[in-house]
C-alpha cells in the first residue's frame, strides 16, 4: 500500500466542557451545605441527564421508620422520598417551581417537610405491603 495514499490528518481535538457538570456538584454541594449535612451519602449524575441524591438525616413524622432522602433532577426539580421495606424510594413530596431553585429556597422546603404532618390521622404508613407500580421509562 503507498503511503501517499494512506497519509491524512486526523483530529484528536475533543472538546471536554465539564463547566456544566461543575455547575451541578456546585449548586447541589450548596443545598448539601444549607442542610449542613456533609454530603457523605449523597451523589450528583450529570449523564444522561443531571441529577442528584442526598441522603437526609432524620425522619418525616409521617415515615418515622424509613430513611428520607432528597432528590434532584434537571428536569423535574426537587423531590422527598422514603425508602419502602424493599428499598425503592417512593416520592412523598415534590417542590413545585422552577427545577434549579436557589438552595435557600430548597433548604426551606425541606425544613417545613420535617416539621409538617402531612397525612391527617396517619403517623406512620407502612410500606411492608408496598409494591412500587411500573413508571413509565421516559429517560429516552
Amino acid at each position: 500500500m503507498d503511503r501517499d495514499m494512506i497519509d491524512f490528518e486526523i483530529d484528536l481535538t475533543v472538546d471536554f466542557d465539564d463547566s456544566e457538570a461543575r455547575r451541578v456538584r456546585r449548586y447541589v454541594r450548596d443545598v448539601v451545605g444549607g442542610l449542613e449535612l456533609r454530603g457523605d451519602s449523597s451523589f450528583v449524575e450529570t449523564e444522561p441527564h443531571a441529577a442528584a441524591y442526598v441522603a437526609l438525616d432524620g425522619r418525616l413524622r409521617d415515615f418515622p421508620d424509613h430513611d428520607v432522602a432528597l432528590l434532584w433532577d434537571e428536569r423535574t426539580g426537587w423531590s422527598a422520598a422514603v425508602e419502602d421495606r424493599l428499598g425503592e424510594l417512593v416520592e412523598v413530596a415534590r417542590m413545585h417551581g422552577e427545577p434549579r431553585p436557589a438552595p435557600a429556597a430548597v433548604v426551606r422546603w425541606v425544613m417545613r417537610l420535617f416539621h409538617t404532618e402531612r397525612t391527617a390521622g396517619t403517623t406512620n404508613r407502612d410500606f411492608a405491603a408496598f409494591v412500587p407500580t411500573p413508571r413509565a421509562n421516559d429517560f429516552s
